[in-house]
């Protein structure tokens, strides 16, 4: 008995071995462990939490505006199926996004910009409000799937991914299902000629072909539900696939994704980081410039600064470079000591001038948004006009004392097309940080003197007559705001690249009737009514005032911009004072805003209605048509003097003109 009893322990304890080391060998398999280089399959809460994108996704669920369980059934399952597929590769090889997990990353980011943007575009565009209502979450969920898988074929066409199984290692094909569907384990990023097309340089994949892959691979990121229903808006669903494939680029859907992609590119590439996967072979094109840009000046001879012919001048802790002499000399240093490989030919030193820009390597030109400066450079015996970039010393220099002399002359920044008539001042740090459209706010007396300053204002905007001379300040109604159901669908901000222009006032004044007036003796526009003009611009360009949306203060119509009063003007007047120049308002709260009302009437820029009142109603269009709240507002005529483009209609305010009418019967 003692021997069966040690007999069968033993057998008892060599089977408890086996089963132990099977279950290690299958702990294994499921959990192998990475070699250096490969990364591992993960799901879409691993990838979530690894590269926290909680925030990401909970902020696209606020502005679909749905309760969770909706969000989930859609977008919640659209946006786990997108990472499963995307697991943690780059947007790119050495440009944005090219950390491990960029390309989801990428895509989270248009989709939240592009949801942000959605709601200021009625659509879809030109139907009656109860079909917006009745299909806007159906166009809503259009631009967030357009936006999300506007880059999903980059694997595709630009990327090698080989993957490793229990039977080897192969190359992925997207389109035989996602890296766990084929039973990947692990898997390595690879750049280089195996995804690029014929005759191109290594490294650099089929950036054109990507774009058309998400037609492909849009049944296998969407619940067949969610196809169905979204199928059900043929004219979504066609402008949605037109984009995906690459046919139309211009759409509504199109329009929104392509700004929300340049945006997120934007911040990645200012603010991102600068980690790139170990296997990429390109040095960033960013990287290569500042380099030779670095090198050329501390070497000196290739770009001479500070005489007569120079490829450079210095001003107050900037360098200002002849453009297109410094894009040709950076471009020969590189061919010379390194290769020409992947910098942009001479035909195409713009896109030069865009990275130095992207990157916030040099100062942006406000006045235009673009990197170009018109400057005048006056010295002894030189007087010339240039086009100019302008680069912060820090930037190229790797301290102070390594800093050039001043120019002995003046560095004159233009003006459309007028100087300003003083040197160029000494730039703050705020100052000679770079600045692009929609960074700044429009509530800082900076801002508010970017386009007409409160201290030059009379010789960067030329005198208007004034229409009606010296005009009373009739009393308005206290105006009234959209409610939260009232005009919910908004019209597009202008883009990025449409700048705000300079003023182009008529030589005459134009009558309410349309007819000219005789000219009176010119009274040109107060400095506070510039100062407030200024201050409207700079927030209607870089989005710090909105328009035609829920509770803006800044509306368009047929008959010009539509200034909620008196609103705008105690908001004006809070920040800067009733003449804009910081010094508090004296008014009663009350009255508070008044001053800078009766400023802009007496500029004559408005529109006066019956009896030469100052304010007129509006009404809103609730979305099942009947009439909503109304609106006091001052109408600003021709406003295509003062911004471009001029932005749409809303096609949810109608003047209100009932009582006028009525009187008019009578009469």
């Amino acid at each position: 008995m003692e021997t069966v009893a040690t007999l069968f322990g033993a057998a008892s304890l060599l089977a408890g071995v086996a089963v132990t080391m099977r279950s290690l060998r299958t702990r294994q398999i499921r959990n192998p462990t990475i070699p250096p280089g490969w990364l591992p399959v993960l799901s879409a809460e691993a990838l979530t939490k690894r590269l926290g994108a909680d925030a990401l996704i909970a902020s696209i669920r606020v502005k679909t505006g749905l309760a969770p369980a909706n969000f989930e059934r859609d977008y919640g399952q659209t946006i786990s199926q997108f990472m499963a597929f995307v697991q943690l590769l780059p947007a790119s090889e050495s440009h944005h996004h090219a950390q491990p997990g960029g390309l989801l990353l990428h895509a989270l980011e248009t989709a939240n910009i592009a949801l942000h943007l959605r709601r200021a575009q009625v659509l879809p565009p030109g139907v009656a409000p109860e079909d917006i209502q009745r299909r806007e979450h159906r166009w809503t969920f259009g631009v967030f799937l357009a936006a999300l898988i506007h880059d999903v074929g980059k694997p595709l066409a630009d990327l090698h991914i080989v993957i490793a199984k229990q039977r080897g290692e192969g190359t992925w094909s997207p389109l035989a299902g996602t890296m766990a569907e084929c039973g990947t384990t692990r898997y390595r990023v690879m750049f280089g000629s195996s995804r690029a097309p014929h005759g191109s340089a290594p490294g650099v994949g089929n950036y054109a072909a990507h774009q058309r892959m998400g037609i492909f691979l849009l049944q296998r990121l969407v619940p067949q539900s969610t196809l169905a229903w979204l199928s059900e808006d043929a004219e979504m669903l066609s402008q949605l696939t037109a984009f995906l494939s690459g046919e139309d680029k211009s759409n509504a859907i199109a329009w929104i994704v392509t700004q929300a992609d340049r945006e997120s590119v934007r911040l990645n590439l200012l603010t991102g980081p600068r980690t790139r996967f170990a296997s990429a072979r390109a040095v960033p094109l960013i990287e290569r410039l500042m380099e030779a840009l670095r090198r050329m000046l501390a070497e000196g001879g290739c770009l001479p600064l500070n005489r007569p012919g120079a490829a450079g001048f210095v001003a107050d802790g900037q360098v200002w470079f002849v453009s297109k002499r410094l894009a040709d000399e950076v471009r020969s240093y590189l061919a010379a000591h390194e290769s020409a490989a992947g910098i942009p030919g001479p035909e195409k030193n713009d896109r030069l001038f865009d990275v130095w820009q992207e990157y916030g390597a040099l100062i942006a030109n406000p006045e235009t948004g673009g990197a170009i400066w018109r400057v005048r450079v006056q010295a002894d015996g030189f007087d010339q006009i240039l086009t100019l970039l302008r680069f912060p010393l820090e930037k190229l220099y790797p301290s102070p004392e390594h800093y050039p002399a001043n120019f002995v002359g003046r560095v004159i920044p233009l003006i459309d097309a007028r100087e300003t008539g003083e040197a160029l001042p000494q730039a703050s740090a705020e100052e000679g940080a770079p600045t692009t459209a929609g960074a700044r706010s429009a509530d800082t007396p900076q801002d508010a003197g970017n386009l007409v300053p409160a201290d030059a204002s009379a010789a960067r905007l030329p005198p208007m007559p004034n229409p009606g001379g010296d005009q009373e300040l009739l009393p308005t109604a206290a105006e009234e705001f959209l409610e939260e159901d009232d005009a919910t669908h908004f019209l597009p901000r202008p883009p990025d690249d449409h700048r705000i222009a300079p003023m182009r006032l008529p030589d005459q004044p134009i009558k309410p009737d349309g007819l000219v007036k005789p000219k009176a003796a010119p009274q040109g526009p107060s400095d506070a009514a510039l100062r407030f003009m200024g201050w409207l611009q700079q927030g209607l360009a870089n989005g710090g005032i909105a328009h035609n949306e829920t509770g803006a203060m800044v509306h368009f119509a047929a008959e010009g911009m539509l200034l909620i009063s008196p609103r705008i003007f105690r908001h004006f007047a809070e920040r800067f004072g009733e003449k804009g120049d910081g010094t508090p308002s004296n008014l009663a709260e009350d009255k508070l805003g008044t001053g800078i009302q009766r400023e802009v009437i007496k500029a004559g820029w408005h529109l006066l209605g019956p009896k030469k009142t100052n304010v007129h109603k509006y009404q809103v269009v609730r979305r099942n048509g009947k009439g909503g709240s109304q609106l006091s507002v001052m109408i600003i005529r021709e406003p295509q003097r003062f911004i471009e483009p001029v932005p749409p209609a809303n096609p949810h305010l109608v003047r209100f003109e009932n009582e006028i009418e009525a009187k008019r019967d009578l009469d």
